[in-house]
This record gives C-alpha cells, structure tokens and sequence, in this order.
C-alpha cells in the first residue's frame, strides 16, 4: 500500500461477535483483491458512533485502521450503527435494516434543538451530504447564472406587510413633561459641583 490512490473500496461487512468490520479492496497498483478483517474490541453497544466514526477516519497512526480514511464518513457511520444495533439486541436483519432506513431518515418538521450531541452531528452529516449532492456550482454543467425566480400567491389572497408600503408614515410621539422645578435644582446642583 503505497499510497493513497492506490486503493479503491470495493465492499464492507461487519461480524457482532467479537465487533469486526470486513473491508474489501483492490490494490490498484498490484491489481490484487484483498481483505482486511478489523477488530474493534474497544467498541460496545454504549459506544457514541459519531465520534468513533470520526476517530477511526481520522486515525494515521494505527496501521489496522489508515484504511478507514478511504471510506466516506457517513458510510462508515451507518456500518457502525449496524454492528451498535447487532450488539444491542437479537434482532433480525430485517428489523436493522428498518431501523437504518429511520436512522437515516430526515424529517424537516423535526426541532434539531431537542436532539443530543450524537444524534444531531448525525443529522448535520446527513444535511452536509445531501447539500454536497444538490449543490449547483459555476464549473457544473447545469449551471445557471442569475435565475429569475417568481413566487405565486395563492388565488385571491394578497399578502400585504407595514414595511411593503410606499406610503410614508410620520406620527407625533407626546413628550413627557417633568417638573421644570426639579430640572432647575438638579442644574444648580450640577453647577456647584464643578466650580
């Protein structure tokens, strides 16, 4: 492995009992196909996925996990979530592909403010995901510059706002009135102190 281009992910797969991920790939520069079988005995069913994803993406200096930094980050969060939930409870295949598909799932009605740390950096990765699949940019070929965008009211309803109005708005604002009395003792006062 001698560099990092020379590797091309082919397919993950993860073992509950003792927590392992597979990782398949091809060596690009010898055209070999290889596994590579990872323990991860630091990892319980109380572990915080996002973190863990992160660490083990970000981490050079373990010659078991530099293959990790080939993987995008949400894959490997969602192959994390997969082995958390086989090692959590005897379920089915099935009933963890369900709970993926929810794990993964974006409500835009959802108050991000209730959710806890883990869970909203998740949505955040989600969000950044889809942001970088949409994102139109200037060297795209469906770039458009300067689009005129027309928003419908709907039929019969006029929405109309203070601020919308060309119409200027002057109003007299009533002064309060203090006694003239306690004004004229109070400069008085200010005079002495500064003689």
């Amino acid at each position: 492995m001698s560099s990092s281009t020379s590797i091309k992910m082919q397919k993950m797969g993860v073992r509950f009992k003792p927590p392992t991920i597979f990782l398949f790939y091809t060596d690009t520069s010898t055209g070999k196909f290889r596994r590579r079988t990872v323990p991860l005995t630091d990892f319980t069913k109380n572990t915080n996925i996002t973190d863990y994803t992160t660490e083990l993406h970000n981490d050079k200096t373990t010659k078991n996990r530099n293959l990790f930094r080939h993987i995008p980050l949400r894959r490997l969060e969602r192959l994390l979530f997969v082995l958390k939930e086989g090692l959590t409870t005897n379920i089915s295949k099935s009933d963890i592909e369900k709970k993926l598909r929810t794990f993964d799932n974006l409500d835009p009605n959802e108050d991000l403010n209730k959710l806890d740390d883990d869970a909203l950096k998740h949505k955040k990765l989600i969000m950044s995901e889809s942001y970088e699949k949409n994102r139109v940019d200037p060297s795209s070929k469906d770039f458009v510059y300067d689009v005129a965008v027309d928003f419908e009211q709907p039929a019969g309803e006029k929405q109309t706002s203070e601020w919308d109005s060309s119409e200027e708005v002057e109003e007299d604002i009533p002064q309060q009135k203090d006694d003239e009395d306690d004004d004229d003792d109070d400069d008085d006062d200010d005079e002495d102190d500064f003689k």
